[in-house]
């Protein structure tokens, strides 16, 4: 003896739950991913280096490059700036962020970098060097 009954068949809405759990926990992970990722207002080409240090919590980001002009390009947090603003901003800056990291391009003139570097850590900062893992590795 076959058994019918006479209720609707509602199936289809206890599989969107499953979905929806998938699409939240992706949506999640690349909304907190994306923030992890070091970015600045200028493209360079790092130095490779075999060493390396975790990353920081909090920092301010200076990009040094040569410009299209062959002057020095100077950017602190996406804004191109001088050395006098450079100093100036480094003296203003919030007192919780006190490490930098300084990317800069390999056709930067060593002079350069060293200067920045000590305007830097003059100003009481921590200063670390971003760099790109090494090729042979």
């Amino acid at each position: 003896m076959k058994l019918e009954t006479n209720l609707t068949n509602r199936a289809g809405m206890m599989f969107i739950a499953p979905l929806l759990d998938v699409v939240l926990l992706l949506l999640v992970f690349f909304l907190l991913g994306s923030s992890m990722i070091l970015k600045s207002g200028y493209a360079v080409s790092v130095p490779y280096s075999k060493s390396s240090l975790p990353a920081m919590d909090r920092s301010h980001v200076v990009t040094m490059a040569m410009a299209a002009d062959g002057e020095l390009a100077i950017y602190f947090n996406e804004h191109r700036v001088g050395m006098d603003e450079l100093e100036a901003q480094l003296k203003d800056g919030d007192p919780e962020i006190r490490q930098i990291i300084l990317r800069a391009d390999r056709g930067t003139p060593f002079g350069g970098v060293v200067e920045v570097s000590n305007l830097i850590l003059s100003q009481g900062y921590d200063l670390m060097y971003a760099t790109t893992p090494d090729r042979d590795s």
